[in-house]
């Protein structure tokens, strides 16, 4: 017992990871991983939120590796700082960046965007054009994208991030395969946790790089159902994690509210913001325990592991659990597998659409009743004691 003094800041997030075991050990087992997307989504906000009364993402820098970040974002607590553009295209649109900016770090523009990780800072690389710029088209057919790409991980490794949040995939031959294990080794050395998806890519059997490459956190995407969307998230175990990519709420440049956004963006951003909660809270882990974190503590399918989904689908409040456990072990030699066959398409962006400010509204009534739910349960205790594709039913760069 603590008499006469404050509790120090550490010593009740401990007793906070505490009682986060207690509320979900009594909640009972974790749900399959084909639990509807909807409710996934709620409880996925609503654990998040619980993690955020450990922490809120303070100290970490968050890399977005993706089309750019419009340079008048304001997310809830921390700061956007200045960045690169390593693609080169004028008139960058900055629209999927932004977005995953906005779900991030949510926005102070909106009050039903709390954010998964508000106090992170975010650096944003742009490594990608939105769908629709002027030479998009010619710049995705190139050979520049694993280039962009291992570049941008460099960029963000020497220039402070704590995690890189890569939004693309790419796939290349020995050369480009080296280009990226050097960048990625670079990362590694400064400790950084690389977050990627299992995107399907090229023409063939290719692997998707940088997430096939040892050491890199591979992110599933889950479709409406709960399984894997095999438009987004390729069949292999590079996957390490999974989560939803369903049509999820965003503020766009410009500080325009009312977008919608969905695919591997959401589903990457849902990982990186866990990653980023755990670095906050265990600044010393390495990249591996911080992957092993969130493996051991993800909602697990019934066979443990499976080249669908991964090890199941990520868990903040439980992977700030896991990692407090872990804390003092030595990392484990190997992260995520090599790929098994599976078929590959073009990377791409993501879906995106302007949307009805009561989507928003109706997402954050959801978050609130179930967050309050857990919440409540907690307070009891503590008294106690991509591909490119514009469909036709949502084209993504347009306004409704």
């Amino acid at each position: 017992m603590l008499t006469g003094h404050r509790m120090s800041r550490r010593s009740r997030r401990l007793i906070g990871l505490a009682l986060a075991s207690l509320v979900l050990a009594a909640a009972g087992a974790p749900r399959p991983a084909h639990a509807d997307t909807d409710d996934l989504q709620v409880r996925l906000m609503a654990e998040t939120l619980l993690a955020q009364d450990i922490t809120k993402g303070h100290g970490v820098t968050v890399a977005v590796l993706s089309t750019g970040v419009d340079p008048h974002t304001r997310t809830r607590s921390g700061t956007l700082r200045p960045g690169t553009d390593l693609v080169g295209l004028p008139h960058p649109k900055r629209l999927e960046g932004t977005l995953i900016a906005s779900f991030l770090g949510g926005s102070r523009l909106s009050s039903d965007l709390p954010g998964l990780a508000p106090a992170v800072d975010i650096l944003p690389v742009r490594v990608a054009p939105d769908d629709g710029e002027h030479g998009a088209d010619d710049w995705w057919g190139g050979s520049r994208v694993c280039d962009a790409l291992a570049r941008g991980i460099r960029y963000a490794a020497d220039h402070g991030a704590d995690v890189e949040l890569v939004s693309a995939a790419c796939w290349g031959y020995d050369y480009e395969q080296k280009q990226m294990e050097t960048a990625l080794d670079q990362a590694r050395s400064r400790n950084v946790v690389v977050v990627a998806p299992n995107e399907p890519v090229g023409d063939g059997d290719w692997p998707p790089l940088p997430a096939a490459v040892p050491g890199v956190i591979g992110v599933g995407t889950l479709a409406k159902d709960g399984t894997r969307w095999s438009k987004f998230s390729a069949k292999s175990s590079v996957t390490l994690v999974s989560a939803p990519g369903a049509r999820t709420p965003g503020v766009g440049p410009g500080g325009r509210p009312g977008w919608t956004f969905w695919g591997v963006p959401p589903a990457v951003t849902w990982v990186a913001a866990t990653a980023a909660l755990v670095r906050s809270e265990f600044p010393h882990l390495s990249p591996a325990q911080v992957a092993q974190a969130m493996a051991v503590s993800a909602h697990h399918p019934k066979n443990g592991y499976n080249a669908d989904i991964g090890f199941g689908v990520v868990n903040p409040l439980q992977a700030l659990v896991a990692a407090k456990k872990i804390e003092a072990r030595p990392a484990p030699l190997t992260a995520p597998g090599v790929p098994d066959s599976a078929h590959f398409g073009r990377p791409g962006t993501i879906g995106a659409v302007r949307h009805d400010p009561a989507l928003l509204a109706g997402l954050g009534g959801l978050i609130l009743v179930s967050a309050g739910a857990l919440v409540a349960t907690v307070v009891r205790l503590r008294g106690g004691r991509r591909t490119g594709e514009a469909a036709a039913s949502y084209p993504w760069t347009s306004a409704t």
